[in-house]
């Protein structure tokens, strides 16, 4: 019989525990401006935004630095596309070798009238839904990355 009660104690504790320890996180299935702020200013990022409109949607975007890399995040509010940019050229092989190693990144070739720019990018689909802690991951993720690119590309 005291078997009985401890086994449904601890059936009971393993449905009961799970379901507090979710329930501390907001599940975001878009996200606000707002909520990009603070989670920015949680990773003590200093940030100047700046507000772009088409004829569909407006989207924000958030430049900061972290270490010697600055990046760019776009809140398109169903997904976040985070980048850095640089100016120097890569033969198209490297890119590719770029392309096919990494994990949490695509290097893009962007050639413009007189200079070639490369951007190192990720998106981060927030439909289905993202916590604070998924974000600040996928920010420090992306700057993990940025560092090994700067490596790569020297």
């Amino acid at each position: 019989m005291e078997r009985l009660i401890i086994l449904l104690f601890s059936f009971a504790a393993c449905l009961v525990l799970p379901l507090g320890a979710y329930s501390q996180s907001k599940i975001y299935r878009t996200i606000t401006n707002e909520t990009v702020e603070k989670i920015l200013q949680n990773l003590e990022v200093k940030y100047q935004k700046e507000e772009r409109k088409n004829k569909d949607a407006s989207i924000m975007l958030f430049d900061f630095k972290r270490g010697d890399h600055s990046f760019r995040l776009f809140n398109y509010q169903s997904d976040l596309w985070i980048e850095s940019t640089y100016e120097r050229k890569l033969k198209p092989e490297d890119v590719n070798r770029w392309n096919a190693d990494a994990k949490f990144s695509r290097l893009v070739v962007i050639n413009e009238k007189d200079k070639t720019i490369l951007s190192l990018e990720s998106q981060l689909d927030c439909a289905g839904g993202v916590t604070d802690a998924v974000v600040k991951q996928y920010i420090n993720r992306f700057e993990e990355e940025a560092k090994k690119f700067a490596k790569f590309s020297k």
